[in-house]
């Protein structure tokens, strides 16, 4: 399960660097991997993971990339992920919704409401991307009905907001959109580290010496599991993961159960934040930075 994990990290490093090695050739691959790491620890610590994409933009810059070309980087990388997540996601359930429904039918609203969230969130990218000027116009109007509910405050400078981050998300589809040689390598990858992550489970099941229950079924359930947490707006979606892996396991490991999903939260969270927080004090007492923070941007 150890090996899992960092092989997990293996290949978030491998999709960051090869984003990278595009906008700045000269990126080396263990600077790669630090960015990947403090990026693991900020995504367990900040709420809905918001701390991540911020704190990997910075070290990307002190590794001498330029911001405009990390920003990229990052959203090249979380529109690929998002993607690859949402079929995934729509697979599972379309072979293994009944198992829910049979097993923990009080489990399928809150199954269906993440799933619902990841597709939005993907959707979403994909109508910035392909019908601009009408999502412009649905997020406008949308702040400024808040505005008018008082919901949102400055609405002018929310929408000022709104417009810079949609057009810096357009023009991160351009970018990448040039590149299908680079989506198929990312999206390989991708569905290699969902498949290496939810099988934890898979692994931690056949430790205790348990059987009668398939791979497809255990991933699957791993995958609800991470549905769920999608929307919990807490820290690594504390709670929420452990009550959600429980209930969908209890009938798979049985008695084991608890401790099951101590071990997995162990390594798939604490793990990370050790390792994370360790790669970030090391970087940060080395202090080895690249001084050649390159003034000359990506070429859109």
């Amino acid at each position: 399960s150890v090996g899992c994990m960092m092989i997990y990290w293996l290949l978030e490093s491998v999709n960051l660097h090869l984003v990278a090695k595009e906008v700045h050739p000269h990126l080396k691959f263990k600077d790669s991997v630090t960015v990947s790491m403090i990026g693991q620890y900020f995504n367990c610590i900040t709420p809905f993971s918001s701390g991540v994409q911020p704190i990997q933009a910075y070290y990307l810059v002190k590794f001498g990339v330029p911001l405009g070309s990390s920003l990229t980087v990052l959203l090249s990388k979380f529109i690929v992920y998002q993607a690859m997540l949402t079929v995934f996601s729509v697979v599972i359930l379309f072979f293994r919704l009944s198992y829910v429904i049979d097993t923990s039918p009080m489990m399928i609203p809150l199954v269906i409401i993440g799933f619902i969230v990841n597709s939005a969130v993907i959707a979403g990218l994909l109508m910035l991307a392909f019908f601009k000027k009408p999502t412009e116009k649905i997020a406008r109007f949308t702040v400024r009905l808040l505005g008018k509910l008082h919901i949102i405050k400055d609405v002018e400078a929310k929408l000022r907001f709104i417009d810079e981050e949609m057009e810096m998300y357009y023009k991160n589809f351009q970018f990448i959109k040039k590149r299908p040689i680079l989506i198929l390598k990312l999206c390989f990858f991708t569905i290699i580290q969902l498949m290496v992550y939810f099988s934890i489970s898979y692994v931690i099941y056949l430790a205790f010496g348990l059987n009668g229950t398939d791979y497809i079924t255990i991933i699957s359930c791993q995958a609800f599991v991470l549905m769920i947490s999608a929307f919990v707006p807490l820290p690594g979606a504390m709670g929420a993961a452990e009550g959600s892996y429980v209930l969908f396991f209890k009938g798979i490991f049985g008695g084991f159960v608890h401790l099951s999903t101590v071990i997995w939260r162990f390594l798939t969270f604490y793990l990370a934040i050790i390792a994370g927080m360790s790669v970030s004090l090391f970087v940060n007492r080395k202090n080895n930075f690249s001084e050649d923070c390159a003034n000359t941007d990506i070429q859109l």
